[in-house]
């Protein structure tokens, strides 16, 4: 796991945000498989990497509900 980590971290920022693209796909197959572990698993370690940054989930949800107004403009 650590070594898949510092390879990710070795990449550029743009190739960050390819590589999620491409898993995004399967995480959300994870997830949609055992929504459970989504719950139990995945939200406390989000809300705690949030809250590390200065971010509340409700922020975040509300920051997301207004991208998607912006894409419907477009």
């Amino acid at each position: 796991m650590e070594e898949l980590k510092e390879k990710f971290n070795a990449l550029s920022e743009k190739e960050k945000v390819e590589f999620v693209k491409e898993i995004m796909p399967s995480i959300c197959q994870l997830f949609s498989d055992n929504p459970r572990q989504l719950m139990e698993e995945m939200m406390p370690v989000c809300q705690n990497l949030m809250k590390q940054q200065g971010m509340e989930m409700c922020n975040m949800m509300d920051m997301m509900k207004m991208m998607g107004m912006d894409e419907d403009k477009k």
